[in-house]
């Protein structure tokens, strides 16, 4: 502990610090990207380093969250999307949101639960995050998924300590 620590935490009451921020402080000059994790950030700033534009750094950073904060994004799940195109000042909308099988209609829960929606698989819908980011990809970004997802590869090696 340093001088300057003593000093802090002998003048707050209790003699304890705020807790402190577990994540590291990222500061750029060229880029900005933010994200739920910090490597699913690095990964989209390395796709903006690679010459990549917001979208494509936005897939990287989905992508990687799909693994990172799989509790709050999922690569099985839904992805709706919104990009601002500054040229024509317009917003534009990528859904993202899966459908349920053909088979799943109202007649069929309706016939064989009641009408309720069981737990389950037969809750679930196709996923359609896969969907989005692609299409995103091939209306509005610079790159191919592939180059955008070895963004993703390299943090996920990272992160996993390979």
């Amino acid at each position: 502990m340093s001088a300057d620590n003593a000093e802090e935490i002998a003048d707050r009451p209790g003699g304890v610090l705020p807790p402190q921020p577990c994540r590291p402080t990222v500061m750029a000059t060229r880029h900005a990207a933010a994200a739920g994790h910090y490597l699913a950030t690095h990964a989209a700033f390395e796709v903006l380093e690679a010459g990549g534009n917001a979208v494509d750094a936005g897939v990287a950073a989905g992508l990687a969250l799909g693994v990172l904060e799989s509790a709050q994004v999922s690569v099985a799940g839904v992805a709706p999307i919104m990009i601002y195109l500054a040229d024509s000042r317009e917003v534009i909308t990528i859904s993202g949101l899966g459908t349920w099988p053909k088979a799943a209609s109202c007649a069929y829960f309706q016939d064989k639960h009641g009408g309720a929606i069981p737990k389950g698989v037969e809750r679930t819908v196709v996923p359609a995050a896969p969907d989005a980011w692609i299409t995103a990809l091939e209306r509005y970004g610079t790159m191919r998924f592939g180059d955008v997802a070895a963004a993703d590869v390299r943090r996920m090696a990272y992160a996993l300590g390979w």
